[in-house]
Formats: structure tokens, sequence, C-alpha cells
């Protein structure tokens, strides 16, 4: 910006200015590990919203890239990029090293011209692979060093990674005409990558909320969260102490996100020696955890080859119980004391659970009461509508309303039935109690509802 003063008047006119937009991105290191192997050692096929750079040290690698074979001599990398199916074995020799590391960006046009470079294999000679290798390496050598080691190096790690970003950046930058490989492309989608982001977000809160002070507020705003009717945790533990240098934490970690993620949306931290599941579901029954966090254990111990110990939290309907269900699952585990004000989750659970599974799947019945399905839960209706506003904050004829007129809706959108047919079939055999019923959760009358819906 350049000015100058009017001679004598002492008043100063701007010649012109200029400006660079502000920009706000952000670089996330999602996993990094060094690994030596034997003959026999493989990596199933799998895929994640992630960048990746895999490096071979020593050895050879046999890598399919979206069912594409390629052989990866020592010194060669492969960029891989988000969306593409891969997976690995080792090559002819005895034993292969390799560094690996996931990486996420989150900014459009920077995630476009790295995706836009495709996965590939780059020849140890190749421009791509001459401008990573050094910080390759140095971070390669830096994975072998102890925690206090590392804590020491914390600076030269950013250094390194920046450095890292810097050239690939540099390196998409050089080549604008550069378009995706058909055969070889991400396939993730932008909101895919928007969801990974919120995750650890939210994996982040997590970490430091289970590992901070006691303060049973900050985690009380909903807002916060997905949408969700059910909380549940658990805390996985793998005896062997040695395992948690490995990198098949951060496979542990991946594969408890997938398998709960069908449930629901999963989170994970991951503290020094535990991994920490957080499961938000937002169905009306109870999810069963219990039966979730055995099938983890199994899917664990099978591929990790390693006993799992696991802790059970418990379910609960408010995030400010999270702390009491976290100190309940180290409680199991025995790496803290039990606390004894937190309900029996086991028991109440499942009772909660059936009365729920009993109401969805038979809400149309129109003699569906609190007292008949206490009787078939052999308990008082006293004992069952004290269970049901204990453990979800709700009353039976709440959760029975909600999910008929949830249903309702659905039907008002996707048929054509008249308003007094679908009371009929959600169990109201009084269409005008079922229209009044309907106002007062969804706002407007069933027909009000569907005519919004046309106008839509």
């Amino acid at each position: 910006m350049s000015w100058t003063s009017e001679a004598g008047g002492g008043r100063e006119f701007n010649l012109g200015q200029h400006a660079l937009p502000d920009l706000h991105f952000s670089f996330q290191m999602c996993g990094a590990h060094w690994r030596k192997v034997s003959p026999g050692w493989s990596y199933p096929e799998h895929d994640h919203a992630l960048f990746e750079l895999n490096y071979v040290l020593e050895g050879q690698q046999v890598m399919r890239l979206h069912g594409r074979t390629q052989l990866q001599q020592p010194g060669e990398l492969i960029l891989i990029a988000p969306g593409c199916r891969h997976d690995s074995e080792i090559g002819s020799p005895a034993s292969m090293t390799y560094f690996c590391l996931h990486f996420d960006i989150d900014d459009a046009v920077m995630y476009g011209r790295l995706a836009a470079l495709g996965s590939h294999l780059h020849a140890a000679d190749s421009e791509l692979t001459t401008r990573l290798k050094p910080d390759l390496e140095r971070l390669s050598l830096l994975s072998g060093e102890t925690e206090e080691e590392l804590a020491a190096e914390s600076f030269a790690i950013r250094t390194c990674i920046l450095r890292l970003l810097l050239e690939l950046c540099q390196y998409a930058f050089d080549r604008p005409e550069a378009g995706e490989d058909p055969a070889m492309a991400a396939t993730v989608q932008p909101e895919e990558a928007r969801m990974l982001r919120e995750r650890y977000a939210l994996e982040k809160k997590m970490q430091d909320y289970l590992g901070g002070p006691d303060d049973g507020d900050r985690l009380s705003d909903r807002s916060l969260f997905p949408p969700f009717r059910w909380i549940g945790l658990f805390t996985v533990m793998v005896p062997d102490r040695t395992f948690w240098t490995k990198p098949d934490r951060f496979l542990a970690k991946i594969l408890l996100e997938d398998e709960l993620g069908r449930f629901g949306v999963s989170v994970v931290a991951a503290g020094e020696r535990l991994l920490t599941a957080v499961l938000f579901t937002d169905g009306y029954s109870v999810p069963p955890l219990e039966e979730y966090a055995a099938d983890c254990r199994r899917l664990l111990e099978h591929r990790l080859n390693e006993p799992v110990r696991i802790g059970l939290g418990g379910v609960a309907a408010s995030s400010g119980e999270l702390k009491g269900l976290y100190r309940q699952s180290l409680s199991r585990l025995g790496l803290s004391e039990a606390a004894d004000w937190l309900p029996d989750f086991d028991f109440v659970n499942r009772t909660v659970r059936l009365a729920l599974l009993v109401i969805e799947s038979e809400y149309a019945d129109s003699e569906l009461t609190l007292a008949g399905l206490a009787a078939r839960l052999e308990l008082t209706p006293n004992y069952l509508s004290a269970l049901f506003t204990a453990e979800t904050g709700r009353t039976f004829t709440w959760h029975l309303t909600r999910i008929r007129i949830d249903r309702a809706c659905a039907l008002l959108r996707q048929s054509r039935l008249k308003v007094y047919q679908i009371a009929r079939q959600i169990g109201y055999a009084d269409p005008a109690y079922f229209s009044r019923s309907f106002k007062g959760v969804v706002g407007l009358s069933p027909a009000a509802y569907r005519e919004n819906l046309l106008d839509e």
C-alpha cells in the first residue's frame, strides 16, 4: 500500500491497496508407523477417507490398488487417495520394512488437488519420491523412539509433516492438467470427508473429557453431539502392553469404528493403554451394547491375533453420564474402584430394551398398554413406568406416541392412504384422537403435514 500527502494540507490519499483472502484450513496426521514384517504377512483389503503415503525401506511389498497389483521395491512410494480400496502383502524377500502415514486436509482446494493425483506407485527416482524421501525417512526413524524421546522431538515431527505437505501441494500445483485415472481415482465423496473430520473433532472432545477432571456439566449440551437417544460406552484393553506400541493399534481403532458404525455414530478415543468406544444411537430401543461389545471382541481377537478384554460401561440417555459410564468400564477391567452410585446397567438395559422392542414391533396394536406390557415382562406397571422414566427420561406413553407418529409421518410421505386409514394402521382406533396426538407432536395436522410435503 502507498500514500502521499497534499502539500500544506496534511491530508493523506490512498493510491491503492491489495489484500489476499483470509484462509482457514487444517491438516491432521491420523496415523503414522514404521513396521518390519516376516513371510506370510498381509494386510486385508480396506479403504478410508484419508490420504496415505506408503514408503518401502527394504524388501518388497505387493500392493493392490482398486484390484491393480503393484510390486513396490525399496525406496519406492505409493500415494493412496481417499476411498481407494487397497490391500498388501509381503513380497519375495525374507522380510519387508515400510513406513506408512495417513493424513487429512480440511481445505476444498488442497484436498481436491491432491485427490486428483489418484493412487499410484512412484519409482524411487521419480520427482515425488525424491521430494518426499528425506522427511519420510526422518519420520520413519523418529517412529522407533520411546515416548519420552518422541516428546522431545515433537517439534521435529511437526516440521517434517509440514515439509511433506508443502512438497505434496507443490507437486500437485505443478500439474494443473492432472486428472483422475478412472481405474484408480478416489471414490470418496466430500460428505464422507466432512463426516470424518466431525468424528475426529468429537474423538478429541471425548479424549479431553474422559482424561480430564470430573465436570458433569461439560458435555451436558446435546447440541455438541450427533442426534441421539442413547449413548453407549465400553473400553477395550489388550493385556500385552507391547501391543500398544505396534501399528495394530491403528487397525484396532479402524475395526472398532467400522463395526460400531453399522449401529450409529461411533467414536473411538485412543489412550496410552486403552481404546474407549462411544456409540451414539437414535433408535427408540436401548442398543444391545453387551452384544455389540462381544462381537467387537471376537472381531479384534480374530484380526489382531491377541487376547482382548472388554470393560462394559453401559448405556445412558444423557451425555452428562459419560464419565460415570467410563468409570464403570474401568472398574470392570480392574483399573479403578467401582462407582457405587452407578445403576445396574446390565439389568436395566435388558428390561427397558425388551420393552422398547415390543413397542417398536407392536405399536400398531391398539390394545398395547403399559399394564399389558408389564404383565408380559413379569413386572408391576408402576415399576416398569419408573424404569422408563429413570433410564430414558420419558414415560411409556411418550415412547409409544413418538413411535406411532414417526410411522404416521412415513406413511403420509410414502403412501396415498387416507388419514383415518393411517390412524388404524398405527394403532389409533379414533382418527380424531390420532389427529390431536399428531398435531401435538409435529405441530401440524396430518392433512397440513401432507400438504406441506406436496408444496415442497
